[in-house]
């Protein structure tokens, strides 16, 4: 997913917000472990991260990214449905999926050109020992759940299979992402906003079609706009 790629597959849509610029710039992403030692890890317990940097992510972007990723950690899709997932010429319509949980999603760093953060030391040790307290609370609630559950493997208890990161309840009989319901494509979502007057199309430059928020739109003074050309591209180096 690394570089300028439309993301349509990987998000969920609001109207027409995503209507108007669908790619997101993925610099660097990587899964690795919370512990280092436990690179190599099988055990169930053992805790991963997965760390993405990026612009222009859309709405829930990286829960569904991370959806996909424990569908192929389960063995459930195979690694290359994502690439088949960005190739909107072949596969131009989202299937129906359900997203990763919201609670281990963490924004922890902004950046931007030219601007330096100041913190105050004050509020920097009352935020740290708010944390700390959290932390106590939370790692002595982990151990005592912990220890229940291995209490119960120890007298013949079965593990369940069932992925808790992922939001509703697994099927019995999976199916393949491809084989589902899919939402409506890019385009015919464009042409509904448009015919209602949230979106509105004009000529652009090189003689592409630009598209942006219409008169309707409550948000039309700070939208950005981008061809039809560019919404169609997979994947720019």
């Amino acid at each position: 997913m690394k570089g300028l790629t439309t993301f349509a597959m990987c998000a969920k849509w609001m109207w027409a917000t995503e209507c108007c610029s669908s790619r997101g710039q993925s610099y660097r992403h990587q899964v690795k472990p919370v512990q280092p030692q436990h690179k190599s890890s099988t055990d169930q317990y053992d805790l991963f991260i997965f760390e993405i940097k990026g612009l222009a992510f859309l709405y829930h972007q990286v829960r569904c990214m991370m959806a996909l990723l424990l569908l192929i950690g389960q063995k459930l899709e195979a690694p290359d449905i994502i690439n088949q997932l960005l190739d909107v010429q072949n596969n131009p319509r989202k299937p129906q999926y359900s997203m990763a949980v919201d609670y281990p999603l963490v924004l922890y760093d902004c950046h931007f050109e030219g601007l330096s953060w100041k913190q105050e030391n004050e509020e920097v040790n009352h935020v740290l020992s708010d944390l700390q307290q959290h932390w106590t609370q939370s790692v002595v609630q982990t151990h005592v759940i912990h220890g229940m559950i291995q209490g119960l493997e120890a007298i013949g208890g079965v593990s369940s299979k069932h992925c808790w990161l992922v939001e509703g309840t697994r099927q019995k009989n999976y199916r393949p992402l491809l084989e589902r319901p899919c939402c409506e494509s890019l385009e015919s979502r464009i042409n509904h906003f448009v015919k209602r007057g949230r979106l509105e199309r004009e000529e652009g430059e090189n003689g592409g079609e630009m598209v942006h928020r219409g008169k309707r739109s409550k948000h039309s003074h700070h939208s950005p706009s981008m061809s039809t050309k560019q919404r169609t591209d997979q994947k720019e180096d």
